[in-house]
């Protein structure tokens, strides 16, 4: 008798995982360039921003504080409007919170993740009037540090005047820009370091998550000589 036709149970078991190779081969890449473009464009955004604070401080003569991530003091908070107290002239707790995206003129609102930009200031830059010694002048330091390394062996800068960070694709410890809540908080040392602050922050190479040095935050930061080389160049300082 002649063998009937078509595949054997173990032909299509086969042909089913040479499928499955394949696909895997092509979606592996793809999922890969997708988290390229996802860092490219939220590096993006950050120069972006950078870019609205300098035009900000051109044309007040002084950074914008930070839109304020919890309840204490004045103003609301994750409205992207900068919280500042008006009779002191100062930013409203501390000068860490959100990027105030409204102030800055809608630049940033959110991170590809959906998250909210952090931004932290130094406060001798955003302060104003009526604030004691004014707004900042050429003798103004920056106090910010981003380091290379874990434990700031090794730092990009020590004199930042602003540091904007976004969280990364974990998104832990950022705001939410669906909920306005925080995140759960990140397990790993430089992570962390960069939601703590508040004069110290990290950049350095994304690490896969899962790992015990797990890290993908994407970080910018306004250097001194750079706002101060705008500011000349626009005729705002000295």
């Amino acid at each position: 008798m002649k063998r009937a036709g078509g595949f054997t149970l173990i032909e299509m078991a086969v042909a089913l995982f040479i499928i499955v190779l394949v696909l895997g081969s092509i979606l592996v890449p793809l999922t890969t360039q997708v988290e390229q473009r996802q860092v490219s464009d939220t590096q993006k955004t950050l120069e972006e921003i950078k870019e609205a604070l300098a035009g900000f401080a051109i044309a007040n003569g002084y950074l914008p504080c930070p839109d304020k991530t919890t309840a204490a003091g004045a103003g609301t908070a994750n409205d992207g409007i900068e919280d500042v107290t008006a009779a002191t002239g100062l930013c409203v707790a501390t000068s860490e919170g959100n990027v105030p995206w409204v102030t800055i003129g809608g630049v940033g609102t959110s991170d590809v993740w959906g998250n909210r930009f952090r931004y932290q200031v130094t406060a001798a830059f955003s302060q104003r009037a009526p604030a004691a010694g004014g707004t900042f002048s050429l003798s103004s330091v920056g106090t910010i540090r981003i380091c290379s390394t874990t434990g700031c062996g090794a730092n990009y800068t020590t004199d930042a005047v602003a540091v904007i960070i976004s969280l990364g694709k974990n998104g832990l410890g950022a705001i939410s820009a669906a909920t306005g809540l925080a995140n759960p908080a990140p397990t790993s040392a430089d992570e962390n370091q960069n939601v703590s602050g508040p004069s110290q922050f990290m950049s350095r190479t994304i690490t896969p998550a899962g790992s015990a040095a797990e890290f993908d935050d994407i970080v910018v930061w306004l250097p001194k000589s750079v706002l101060f080389n705008r500011m000349v160049a626009a005729g705002k300082l000295p």
